[in-house]
């Protein structure tokens, strides 16, 4: 940021100071001695000396605001600046055409009432290239239709952002309006030719499936307080810690079913946790013919990671009957039980 002139100015008067071995005084004479040092040392406003230390500083600091300005018209528009930009818009407020660039006008608001209005509090944002799904080999050139299909139905070169506000803690989509109207102020905002696509949906839904080996003496095994801990029945572990990992996913973040595992293997009473499944599905789509991430029943490999297709979980598992945590528990036994068999 520039500084002011009044700034510049003190910093002059501080290096005047500091130089009086560079001063050529020696070669006048005691009188010319004197009547110089009598005007550098004037606290008159209207001083020779003062006037061209105001004269240097203006001049320093409109090539301070020339720099300044010149730097932010010039920086360049990267996945970082878009997420910047809407993570700072202000639902409901005038864009206006200000020193070469859109700002938010801004007037009258309290930094109070700015914060309110930054209803974006959770972005993420991808870029596709093409050279992520150019299938051609051996050099075979593609034909030009046939590139076309794949750079439009690919989205290649389009900035896909994931946005979402929150409620009560938790990432929530934007309300249609919200969206649209966010949609034309990136529009706005953007370089010309780049293309935006906006995605604010209700969380991916998702079902985990565990077995879970306990201890016994800690933590029931069946019942109607199956799952629950013996000394304070108001606490289920297992499916506390899921959900917490699962809420607690940096936005836009990979569920990794290892350390989910690790997770609930710290658990009070927890002996050995066993992972049979994980579906996921998008908003719009039954859970039943979502992907399985994870499935020790078949003999596919299983994923490493999982990234939710709109940022975020839906974790209201009682509006979704066939999504949520499901558990089933066992004492742990294994020395007692030869049979035991994973």
């Amino acid at each position: 940021m520039a500084r002011t002139i009044a700034e510049i100015q003190q910093e002059i008067l501080k290096q005047k100071d500091k130089v009086a071995e560079l001063s050529t005084l020696q070669v006048l004479t005691t009188n010319e001695k004197q009547a110089l040092n009598d005007t550098l040392n004037s606290n008159s406003k209207t001083a020779i000396w003062r006037l061209w230390v105001y004269i240097v500083a203006s001049a320093i600091w409109m090539h301070e605001k020339i720099v300044e300005r010149n730097a932010l018209l010039s920086r360049p528009h990267t996945l970082s600046w878009y997420r910047e930009h809407a993570l700072n818009y202000l639902f409901g407020i005038d864009l206006v055409w200000k020193d070469g660039f859109f700002v938010f006008d801004t007037e009258g608001l309290s930094n109070e009432d700015i914060e309110n209005l930054k209803i974006v509090r959770y972005c993420a944002i991808s870029e596709r290239l093409f050279s992520d799904i150019d299938n051609s080999t051996g050099g075979t050139t593609q034909d030009v239709e046939q590139l076309i299909q794949e750079y439009y139905y690919n989205q290649v070169g389009i900035v896909t952002m994931k946005v979402a506000k929150q409620v009560n803690g938790l990432p929530t989509a934007l309300s249609t309006a919200e969206k649209r109207i966010f949609q034309a102020y990136m529009n706005q905002i953007k370089d010309a030719g780049t293309q935006i696509r906006v995605v604010s949906t209700t969380g991916d839904k998702i079902r985990i499936q565990l077995e879970v080996y306990v201890d016994p003496l800690v933590i029931y095994t069946e019942g109607e307080n199956e799952g629950k801990l013996i000394n304070d029945l108001s606490r289920k572990p297992v499916e506390e810690t899921v959900k917490n990992y699962i809420e607690n996913l940096e936005f836009n973040g990979a569920l990794v079913p290892t350390f989910l595992i690790d997770r609930i293997q710290e658990q009070q009473g927890v002996n050995l946790p066993i992972l049979r499944l994980i579906l996921v599905g998008r908003y719009n789509e039954p859970i039943e013919y979502g992907e399985e991430i994870f499935n020790d029943a078949d003999t596919q490999k299983e994923a490493a990671f999982y990234v939710p297709a709109s940022g975020y979980f839906n974790t209201d598992f009682e509006s979704e009957e066939t999504a949520g945590i499901f558990v089933k528990y066992y004492p742990y036994n294994l020395q007692t039980d030869p049979s035991f068999n994973l």
